[in-house]
C-alpha cells in the first residue's frame, strides 16, 4: 500500500470530530482510534482504484472511504449520500482541501447515472448493496468494497439473486472485495 502521513489528514480529523458532536459520522467508541480505524482503513483502496474513472462512493457518510481517497489524490469521485447534514459535512471537507469531486444528496436507488467503479464501506450487507446499486451498474462496472470477516456468508447470500466474479484481498480487520461482471439473475 502507498504510505500516507496522518499529518495530511489533520484538518479532516479536526472537522470530523467537530461535526461528530452534532451528527453521528462515526461510532463514538472509535474516536480514540479514528486514524487507524477510519482513515487508514479507507486508504486500503487507494492502489486498487487510483487509475479508475467515474467512481461512485455509496453511502458516503463521514467520507469513508471516498473523501479520504479524494484527499489522497484520487479524482473523479461522486459521493452519493441521502443525509443532507452529512452532505454539508462532505462539502466542508471538499472546500477545506479544494477537491474536484461531486456530492449528490439522494438515495442511490434514485440515481440513474452509470458508474464505472463503485466503492463503499460499512454501508450494507452485499446482497442489499447490490440491490440498491442496481440502477447504476452496467456490464463494465467494478466494485471495491471494504468488508468484515462475514464476507464469505455475504457472497453466498448475494449469489441467490446476482451473478458476479470476485476477488478477495485480506486487509487488517477484514477484506477488500473486488466484484466484476455483475448481473441480476
Amino acid at each position: 500500500m502507498t504510505e500516507f502521513k496522518k499529518e495530511n489528514f489533520e484538518n479532516y480529523i479536526k472537522i470530523l470530530l467537530k461535526w461528530q458532536k452534532a451528527i453521528n459520522l462515526i461510532s463514538p467508541k472509535t474516536i480514540p482510534c479514528v486514524w487507524e480505524r477510519h482513515f487508514k482503513d479507507s486508504l486500503n483502496l487507494y492502489n486498487y482504484i487510483k487509475d479508475k474513472n467515474n467512481i461512485f462512493d455509496i453511502g458516503s457518510g463521514g467520507g469513508f472511504p471516498g473523501m479520504v481517497l479524494s484527499v489522497a489524490g484520487i479524482k473523479n469521485i461522486t459521493f452519493i449520500e441521502s443525509d443532507e447534514r452529512k452532505c454539508f459535512f462532505l462539502n466542508e471537507i471538499k472546500k477545506e482541501y479544494n477537491l474536484d469531486c461531486k456530492i449528490i444528496n439522494d438515495r442511490v436507488e434514485n440515481i440513474n447515472l452509470k458508474a464505472d467503479t463503485i466503492i463503499g464501506r460499512a454501508f450494507a450487507p452485499l446482497d442489499k448493496f447490490l440491490n440498491l446499486c442496481e440502477n447504476i451498474i452496467y456490464d463494465k462496472t467494478e466494485m471495491y468494497l471494504l468488508k468484515g470477516e462475514n464476507i464469505n456468508k455475504e457472497i453466498i447470500e448475494s449469489k441467490n439473486d446476482w451473478n458476479f466474479d470476485y476477488d478477495l484481498f485480506k486487509k487488517q480487520n477484514g477484506f477488500i472485495i473486488k466484484i466484476s461482471n455483475i448481473s441480476k439473475k
